[in-house]
């Protein structure tokens, strides 16, 4: 055992001399190209080493690139065909056919790819050309705003809506509420025919978080005629039905298309005028042109100088493909497409229309808002005999949601830094508590014994109760309300005399 450990020493001995003997060669190696290296006389022979050795890399690889692009070059036939490829994962799309009936070469796929771009640029450019009807008109007849106090067009906001003015002109107060949706059950665009109202009921505005509001309405009502029943019907369907709604929308295509074509001159002048009516910095096009003015025409009674009779029967003519045709017959199929609609069919689809640009804006302005059937029911009055088929009156029953657009969070405090604006020239928002603070602020200054006013303290006094009364209930109230307070605020501390 003791002889086996001797010999396993001793070869170890032996292997580290070896491996001693070969790092001391190694290193005499490296010292002396080292030392050849650093040797300044050897410099020149050293660069020309490197040189040569950079020239046949760089020979290297100009023989490899000229190699490559050979080969490259004698592929390009088959490269170019579209058979070089592998389209297993459009196997079970349509394309695959087009691919493999109509094309070759990937030229073809790249010259139709570059056609499908194009063609779905045009594509997005029209649809967009058919929503501007909508975006800029009809939005606000379909979805009537909440926001009354900021134009819709020129989105400047009236600070001078309150008081006597507020119940005016705010479509939303009661009695106006009332009064409106009356009339709607009441009149059926026939001066011969209406209905008698029994009874209304008209609950809250609800918003819904989804930029709408909507007003449930139930109403009971006799129509006096099958004349008025039957018109009362075509009245419900204008804009509850989405159809409808597409063909009015279609109409004012063709509308503003004329327009645009026949109404150059006109449109410029329009452009001047309404420059001081917008803001400096908006984009006054042609289009924003045609739409405020119809909208102005139309609900602000403004002048008419963009719709005529003539640009009525060519609209007509338009949506029905028609212009060629004789005047009777193009009528004729405008009142076919629009028989869903047959009240706006003969009043703008006649060649014996009286006033058809006048007929045009009773139906714009007599549209009622979209809005949903909740609950839908008639029948014939008991009392009356079934034998008398010439004097049937219907009785009706109708339960609805009248839509509109919501005012969001972001125009509640737009509307706080204009009233603030309005009192202050400071960079703030008018709300109850920088109102609280500005009461608060007066109320000490007052306490001063040298500028005492008990009838002035006791008047903010009161003051401040009013504000905390509408802190206390101002969290539960929905925006439209919250805007109606605001401004109470605002009154409230200009007649205090808080405002600078």
């Amino acid at each position: 055992m003791l002889e086996n450990t001797k010999d396993n020493t001793k070869q170890i001995d032996i292997d580290l001399k070896s491996f001693k003997s070969a790092w001391d060669i190694l290193k005499k190696s490296f010292s002396g190209f080292f030392g050849f290296l650093k040797n300044k006389k050897n410099d020149s022979v050293v660069m020309l080493l490197i040189a040569i050795l950079f020239l046949w890399l760089a020979g290297y690889f100009v023989y490899q690139l000229y190699g490559d692009i050979s080969y490259l070059n004698s592929k390009t036939p088959q490269l170019i065909n579209l058979t070089s490829y592998d389209f297993s994962q459009l196997k079970e799309s349509d394309y695959k056919k087009n691919l493999t009936s109509n094309f070759d070469t990937i030229y073809d796929l790249i010259k139709e790819n570059t056609s499908l771009k194009d063609e779905t640029i045009r594509n997005v450019q029209y649809l967009d050309s058919l929503q501007l009807p909508y975006v800029n008109f009809l939005q606000y007849i379909y979805l009537p705003r909440l926001n009354i106090w900021k134009d819709a067009y020129t989105n400047k906001i009236n600070t001078n809506l309150i008081g006597i003015d507020f119940l005016k002109n705010n479509p939303y107060e009661d009695i106006a509420l009332f009064q409106k949706r009356s009339d709607f059950f009441k009149n059926v665009w026939d001066n011969n025919e209406s209905n008698e109202i029994s009874n209304i009921q008209i609950w809250d505005i609800i918003e819904d978080q989804n930029w709408f509001f909507y007003i449930p309405v139930s109403v009971s009502f006799v129509a006096n005629s099958k004349r008025s029943f039957l018109l009362l019907v075509d009245k419900l369907s204008m804009t509850s039905n989405k159809e409808n709604i597409s063909l009015i929308n279609e109409f004012f295509y063709y509308l503003w298309q004329e327009i645009k074509k026949t109404k150059s001159n006109e449109i410029k002048s329009l452009k001047q005028e309404y420059l001081n009516i917008f803001w400096s910095w908006d984009v006054l096009d042609d289009d924003k042109v045609i739409w405020y003015g119809l909208y102005s025409w139309m609900f602000k009674n403004w002048k008419n100088t963009l719709i005529t009779a003539d640009i009525i029967k060519n609209t007509v003519k338009s949506v029905v493909s028609c212009n060629n045709n004789w005047d009777e017959i193009c009528y004729y199929k405008f009142r076919e497409k629009y028989r869903d609609i047959p009240t706006f069919g003969y009043l703008v689809g006649t060649d014996f229309s009286v006033d058809p640009v006048q007929n045009l804006k009773d139906f714009v302005t007599g549209l009622p808002p979209v809005f949903s059937m909740k609950a839908f029911s008639f029948d014939k009055l008991r009392w009356q005999e079934y034998s008398d088929t010439k004097n049937i009156k219907y009785q009706w029953n109708i339960t609805i949601n009248v839509y509109g657009k919501w005012i969001s969070q972001w125009e509640i405090q737009e509307m706080s830094e204009t009233l603030w604006e309005k009192c202050f020239t400071d960079d703030q928002v008018l709300s109850i508590q920088s109102a609280l603070n500005l009461i608060n602020k007066k109320i000490t200054d007052l306490s001063n014994l040298n500028r005492f006013d008990k009838w002035e303290s006791n008047s903010l006094w009161q003051v401040k109760s009013i504000v905390d009364k509408i802190n206390l209930e101002y969290p539960k109230l929905t925006n439209y309300k919250k805007i109606i307070k605001l401004f109470e605020i605002y009154r409230t501390i200009s007649n205090a005399g808080l405002c600078k």
